[in-house]
């Protein structure tokens, strides 16, 4: 049951990080694909959580379970949700420091470094700081990007930004509001899903499978995710679409995928791909909704 709630306008709500296949530019498609009605929702591959602040943004309401297996992004949603003014007050000190040299110089950069090497002695912060180091870090990387090497360690390298907004802080306070009835954990899919019933919706957002040798990105933890792992994830898919709930889900258009879900509906749609460093490659390409309901 979806119920309404109009003490808080989160109508311009969206996500505090930009991550690697983030649903922003497909949610026109997608929120055609959104159930006329469901009970709880369910979201184990969060990343950016596009898809759930769309729904917020939405004006309608419900029980979330929002979960990824990337307990640093975790414990940034956690933060923001507990302790947002502690989160702001820190990225606004990033902010000020980042700010007070020259857009491009060397002493810029040098501070991206400071701030990536102090996330990379993550072991040392408290929550707020993994929060904060994590949304500066993400604000002023390369592309935006999350990615770490074999020990987790954070090694993208600084970006081109002009002007970049590292504190939003009007969105943070949204997305605190919007997490404040939320269940988020560090956790695998299937367990995330256990507990998962009749009527309720979950949106899976996937590592995509690769449309080229090439193209492979799955880096944002340090295990990724390969096509024995696609195998498992359908075969869950088909499990909860017997048990009653609502399944959609988004991937690449590959002939693999396609036969993965052969049961499903699917729906084919257009995309860019921001994450090509070459603007000329980023067109052109196709992903696919996938959905077990009418």
């Amino acid at each position: 049951m979806l119920v309404a709630q109009n003490f808080v306008d989160l109508r311009d709500v969206h996500p505090f990080v930009k991550w690697a296949g983030g649903k922003g530019q497909l949610l026109s498609e997608l929120n055609k694909l959104i159930p006329s009605q469901f009970n709880r929702y369910f979201e184990p591959f969060l990343g950016g959580g596009a898809m759930f602040f769309h729904l917020m943004s939405r004006g309608i309401r419900f029980n979330a379970y929002l979960s990824d297996t990337n307990g640093e992004l975790i414990t940034a949603y956690t933060a923001v949700k507990n302790n947002v003014k502690e989160v702001i007050r820190l990225l606004q000190t990033y902010e000020t420091e980042y700010k007070r040299y020259p857009s491009y110089s060397k002493e810029q950069q040098e501070y991206y470094f400071q701030l990536r090497n102090a996330r990379n002695n993550i072991k040392s912060r408290n929550d707020v700081e993994i929060a904060a180091l994590l949304i500066a870090l993400n604000k002023t990387c390369f592309n935006g990007l999350y990615r770490v090497n074999r020990r987790g360690e954070f090694n993208v390298p600084p970006g081109k930004y002009k002007n970049p907004l590292i504190c939003d802080s009007s969105n943070l306070e949204n997305v605190s509001n919007a997490l404040a009835g939320a269940t988020i954990l560090a956790d695998d899919y299937r367990n995330a899903m256990e507990n998962a019933q009749r009527g309720d919706f979950i949106y899976l957002d996937p590592p995509y499978d690769p449309q080229s040798c090439t193209s492979n990105f799955t880096a944002y933890t340090p295990d990724g995710f390969g096509r024995e792992n696609q195998v498992q994830l359908a075969s869950v898919s088909n499990k909860l679409s017997d048990r009653g709930c609502f399944v959609l889900l988004s991937n690449s258009d590959t002939p693999f995928i396609r036969a993965l879900y052969s049961d499903f509906s699917i729906k084919e749609v257009d995309v860019q791909r921001a994450i090509n460093c070459k603007g000329s490659k980023r067109a052109g390409h196709k992903e696919l909704l996938i959905y077990n309901y009418s």
